[in-house]
């Protein structure tokens, strides 16, 4: 996708620039005088890709060659970067868009771009053209403080009654020299004021339907309020929009803002204010719909949706135009006409991403054209490709499960209930409830369990089933008022039990509860209305469910269910006396403890020795009773060593009073011996031991490029095991203590004998190579920052933003990426903070730490 998209980017620019003849110097008092840069450049290292990204708005690139915008600041800093763009001619400034003349709106065929005065005229005329019985309120968010005072206009479109349904955004030229999807928005409010058309009717009936045609005027009419030539992508202070919003992985101003340009606030400010259910915002310069997320590696909790949706827009586009939306996906492989953003490339402070994440927003990217400013007269073409699927999309808002939420007590509605799909939503998924307590979850087919939850109300759950294409409508969910509320909580957790073996379960729910009924799934009995049920039994192998259903004393009734919560394997019986068990994830029981050997005083020991496996364990022992005795002072008590006898290091004592239920014990290295102290004549309770291995070798792979790499182990290795994996590629690696190990082609030599978790090293490549090593995961890393330089690795798990860095810097200290990127930190009254380029570390990844301070710090990991 990358390499097609570019491939057409690199072919307009480089057509463009010489069918105007103009000459990099007329091309740059040009773009000297709009203050926006067009340009294309190469790069040695697709890594600089990214550096670029966070100093310009790359608009495409094949990993080599880029397409990209600038203001003139970011220009000047490529230039001081050393980068050598190749200016081209903006997309809006190769060909003389042709302009209606205005006069009667119904004389209009849509084949021609509007002037700003007759798209004003035209959005404040669309109330009063309503033919259908629609009802069209005229949107004004404000007047730009720039000094053509343009306004960012848009239209809400219903029946008259807007509460109660979803509501769906649609925009549209946020980057303002991408306007087919301007005269794609301004045509489908025509369509909706005029139109009687029965699916237009039952769309206005059912959703509440917001759409703002051009979200950037002035960069649309940079050129002057009479022509789209000229047009620039970015707004009127020269900044990109689409770069400009708060980012959920990059911070509230990823692109450095102090604060936030009014076209970006006031979309803020009217998502926080309806909760959009679906929208979508149009882009131009490709012909793809780019689904979230724009800035985040891992996919949305919502992946399969969007894919569906998605493919189902480009589809329906291909159905009248086949060579329509047939860019390849992201992996490059089929012509499906959708994408990944982060898979395509990455930016941040994406509008899609933060009305996904802030807003409840599932919203999408629509690129309608590839080229930005197309010749008006295909204007009504890209109608007639995507007006099906415009009006499918919308449409997709009212599938999906959808309800309404109301007080159990006053039967009043609920608003501000958020609904979260258990064990799927994440990063902003879920929704809440609108004024009149609907909710509006659009999601893939399958079976889901919902939570409604609000402060000051107890929780309700609820299952539910849906298909594609399908509505599912709950409308009559009731909270109960109160801070006492039904939530049956099993004392047993999910366990191991062996076959044939007895459980019990209790419930606690503090006396709420007047009646309750167990159901066992495969259990002997297979209900039982006793609070306490004991002496279940399961005598075959397999996982079991369990489900608890209360009522409480006024009537309102809860069912949890466990799923996986009995595991009943065939175990290993011990009684328990000196024993050794060397087998791995394996259950072991014995049904009544050390009974045959009870008395006084006696010790009872077993140790858990994972033998030659060389694996680290993890110990469940359960069902222990300790209990003060009788006889005076003298307890019974559990004792746990981290070894193979009572010699070694004990991890772990339990007696009396403080007697566990379930006790979990995990080696270091080794062996793990259990102690079991009985002063009773009298039988002590059985036990059951979980045994689990773990294999403690784990691996770390980095690219390592031709030259020099600054290189991370985050693992716990050796010279010889580092030495294997860069095999001859490698002809020299540093440290910081000037340590080295140089490779003559045949052997390693040099002072270099340890390689430490944390530290930074310098290798020395004669070739491209994927570095891969193993060994375990460092539990503790603890590195010292002497005054100076200092060389060291980030070792956090995802990438961190500095000012979260665990660190107390000093003022002036500086940190430098290999990239040349540098983050300095500053005191200003008092108060510290980073500022420059770089602003975040990653895992992995080797800096340069230079400290200001007279003593030493530490970073722990």
């Amino acid at each position: 996708m990358k390499l097609l998209r570019f491939v057409c980017l690199f072919c307009a620019a480089f057509l463009g620039s010489t069918a105007m003849a103009q000459s990099q110097r007329e091309l740059q008092q040009l773009m000297r005088n709009r203050g926006e840069y067009y340009f294309t450049l190469s790069v040695d290292d697709p890594a600089q890709i990214q550096e670029l990204s966070r100093i310009c708005s790359v608009d495409g690139t094949d990993g080599r060659n880029v397409v990209a915008y600038a203001n003139q600041q970011e220009y000047d800093k490529l230039i001081a970067l050393g980068f050598q763009p190749e200016l081209q001619t903006p997309p809006s400034l190769r060909e003389e868009a042709k302009m209606w003349e205005g006069g009667d709106r119904a004389t209009y065929e849509w084949n021609s771009y509007l002037t700003y005065g007759d798209y004003v005229s035209m959005m404040e005329g669309f109330p009063s053209s309503v033919t259908n019985g629609a009802t069209c309120t005229f949107l004004d968010l404000g007047t730009l403080s720039t000094t053509n005072h343009r306004r960012i206009l848009g239209v809400r479109l219903n029946n008259g009654q807007p509460n109660g349904k979803p509501k769906f955004l649609y925009t549209s030229t946020m980057h303002g020299d991408e306007v087919t999807g301007m005269i794609l928005m301004l045509r489908l409010i025509n369509e909706f004021c005029t139109s009687n058309d029965t699916r237009i009717q039952n769309t206005l009936n059912n959703v509440d339907l917001f759409i703002f045609p051009c979200t950037n005027p002035d960069g649309t009419y940079k050129g002057g309020n009479n022509t789209v030539t000229g047009a620039q992508r970015y707004n009127g202070n020269n900044v990109d929009l689409n770069r400009h919003f708060p980012d959920f992985d990059d911070g509230a101003h990823p692109d450095g803002a102090s604060y936030y340009q009014d076209e970006c606030q006031w979309m803020m400010d009217l998502a926080q204010q309806y909760l959009f259910t679906m929208g979508a915002n149009y882009h131009g310069g490709a012909e793809i719909v780019n689904y979230p997320w724009d800035t985040y590696q891992p996919l949305h909790p919502d992946d399969a949706w969007w894919q569906y949706v998605s493919r189902e827009y480009a589809q329906l586009c291909q159905a009248v135009n086949s060579s329509y939306m047939k860019t390849a996906n992201s992996s490059g492989d089929t012509p499906s006409g959708i994408t990944n953003g982060y898979a395509w490339y990455t930016i941040t402070g994406s509008r899609q991403d933060y009305m996904n994440y802030y807003g409840q927003c599932r919203e999408v990217t629509v690129e309608c054209s590839n080229t930005k400013t197309p010749s008006a007269s295909q204007l009504p073409n890209f109608w007639n490709y995507s007006h099906n699927a415009m009006l499918t999309y919308i449409e997709e808002c009212l599938n999906g499960i959808h309800g309404f939420v109301f007080d159990a007590e006053t039967g009043q509605p609920l608003q501000g209930v958020t609904v979260t799909v258990l064990n799927h939503d994440d990063f902003g998924s879920e929704v809440s409830t609108h004024t009149l307590g609907d909710f509006h979850r659009p999601i893939k087919g399958g079976s889901y369990s919902l939570k409604f939850s609000k402060e000051g109300y107890c929780p309700h759950y609820l299952d539910v089933t849906v298909a594609d294409g399908q509505r599912v409508n709950l409308n009559n969910i009731q909270l109960m008022p109160g801070n006492s509320c039904i939530v049956p909580a099993f004392i047993a957790s999910s366990t191991d039990v062996a076959v044939g073996a007895n459980i019990s379960f209790t419930d606690v729910s503090n006396g709420t509860i007047a009646s309750w009924n167990w159901t066992f799934e495969g259990g002997t009995p297979s209900t039982s209305t006793a609070q306490n049920p004991s002496n279940i039994r399961y005598d075959n192998e397999g996982i079991y469910n369990v489900t608890l259903t209360v009522t409480d004393t006024q009537g309102n009734s809860e069912t949890l269910i466990k799923n996986n919560y009995i595991n009943v394997h065939t175990m290993e019986s011990y009684n328990m006396s000196t024993s050794t068990v060397t087998t791995c994830n394996a259950f072991f029981y014995d049904s009544g403890g050390p009974n045959s050997n009870y008395g006084n005083s006696l010790d009872y020991t077993m140790t858990f020795n994972p033998g030659s496996l060389g694996a680290k364990i993890k110990v469940v022992f359960s069902a222990f009773n300790l209990q003060n005795t009788s006889w005076g002072s003298i307890t019974d008590y559990l004792r746990i060593y981290d070894g193979s006898s009572t010699s070694a290091p004990e991890i772990g004592q339990y007696y009396g009073t403080n007697s566990p239920g379930t006790v979990i014990a995990t080696n270091n290295d080794g062996a793990l011996t259990f102690v079991f102290h009985s002063n009773r004549n009298t039988n002590a309770s059985g036990w059951v031991a979980t045994v689990f291995c773990e294999d403690t070798k784990f691996e770390q792979t980095e690219n390592l490029v031709l030259g020099w790499n600054w290189w991370v182990p985050t693992l716990e290795m050796d010279l010889e095991d580092l030495q294997e994996a860069l095999g001859n590629t490698a002809v020299l690696i540093n440290s910081q203590d000037e340590g080295f190990a140089r490779y003559d082609g045949e052997n390693w030599s040099g002072t270099l004998t340890v390689i430490e978790p944390g530290n930074m090293y310098r290798i020395k490549s004669t070739a491209p190579v994927n570095l891969t090593v193993s060994g375990a995961i460092p539990t503790n890393v603890t590195l010292t920052l002497m005054p100076g330089y200092n060389w060291f690795g980030f070792m956090g798990t995802q990438p961190t933003q500095l000012s979260n860095l665990n660190l107390t810097p000093t003022d002036g200290d500086t940190i430098e990426a290999k990239n040349g990127e540098e983050a300095v930190y500053t005191v200003t009254d008092g108060v510290g903070s980073w500022s420059g380029t770089l602003t975040k570390l990653y895992p992995g990844h080797g800096y340069v730490y230079h400290s200001n301070a007279t003593e030493s710090n530490t970073l722990n990991y």
